[in-house]
């Protein structure tokens, strides 16, 4: 009897612990709301004090500080939170404002760039660097950001633009591949958005419904710094999702080209709803702005290997232009 007796004391203890930890918590978030800094602050101490583990009280404190212009407490925090979690992106965006506002902006670098590998669209993020990489000479950089920016619906990204960038006409990147005319292609759907622009090809005398020999190209916008073998593995597991018995085949790659690329098969014997095969040849090229994929395809379980060998010619065709 004793022994349950404690074990409910324990529980009803450990209980107790978590709620007051959340509740002061939500306490601290009221406060913080109403700009109370140094009440939120105050709850927030009770919170970590019962809960070490809790990044969101580590950030939401150093957001106060931030404001009460405590540096170094926020920096602390900050730096705690992306401790807790390394993938944390407001907290590397919030720890590059505390340098920014102590006017350490390239110290404020690494942390922005961080951000923007882990989510381009924590907001002012790109911009915010942007600035910084203009008024430290590096003005490509600085249009590019402004440019990307301005892609995710950044507010401020044409003013910035016309502030740092002038009336220079923007360069645009694309991918040139011309389809053999003597193979009859034409164009099945053209399709643009803010994120990508992807167009289908097709054999003249046949429909997107119905063909024998398909062909994609897509650009997709803002994607920088891929590395070959990630993108030939993550088109993979997509594959995989819907033909869970495709093949995967690595032919050629050079990541030490001005624009790295690497060519693949993906052959698939059926699909999950489709017992149809479909196999692909894949080109990938990482471009300075955007990250282009290609693939031409036959409804075969495997790619017969003179089309393989011809298709592979073909592709290392292409050329990337920026006009």
């Amino acid at each position: 009897m004793k022994k349950s007796l404690l074990l409910l004391a324990i529980i009803s203890t450990l209980n107790s612990f978590g709620q007051t930890a959340t509740e002061y918590f939500q306490s601290g978030i009221a406060k913080h709301e109403q700009q109370d800094f140094k009440g939120a602050v105050k709850e927030y101490d009770k919170a970590i004090k019962l809960d070490q583990t809790n990044k969101n009280a580590f950030f939401n404190r150093g957001t106060c500080a931030l404001a009460m212009t405590d540096f170094k407490a926020a920096m602390t925090d900050f730096t705690k939170a992306i401790e807790l979690d390394q993938n944390y992106a407001n907290a590397y965006y919030s720890r590059a404002t505390v340098y920014v506002s102590q006017q350490k902006y390239k110290e404020a670098l690494p942390d922005l760039d961080k951000t923007i590998e882990l989510d381009p669209k924590v907001p002012n993020a790109l911009t915010l660097r942007g600035q910084i990489r203009a008024q430290t000479g590096n003005k490509i950089g600085a249009c590019e950001d402004f440019q990307q920016a301005k892609l995710i619906g950044e507010k401020q990204a044409d003013k910035y633009l016309s502030q740092f960038c002038g009336n220079e006409k923007q360069a645009v990147e694309s991918l040139i591949l011309e389809w053999p005319k003597s193979e009859n292609w034409k164009i099945g759907t053209n399709q643009e958005n803010d994120q990508m622009t992807m167009v289908e090809f097709i054999h003249s005398n046949e429909t997107l419904e119905k063909w024998t020999e398909f062909g994609t190209m897509i650009a997709i916008k803002g994607v920088k710094n891929v590395a070959m073998d990630k993108a030939m593995n993550m088109t993979f597991d997509q594959a995989k999702l819907n033909s869970p018995k495709a093949k995967l085949t690595f032919i050629e790659k050079d990541e030490s080209a001005e624009y790295p690329w690497i060519i693949f098969t993906i052959e698939c014997p059926n699909f999950k709803n489709d017992k149809t095969p479909e196999s692909q040849l894949w080109y990938v090229v990482q471009g300075k702005t955007s990250l282009y994929t290609n693939f031409r395809a036959v409804k075969k379980a495997t790619i017969p290997a003179e089309l393989k060998d011809k298709w592979t010619v073909f592709f290392k065709t292409a050329k990337i232009t920026s006009e």
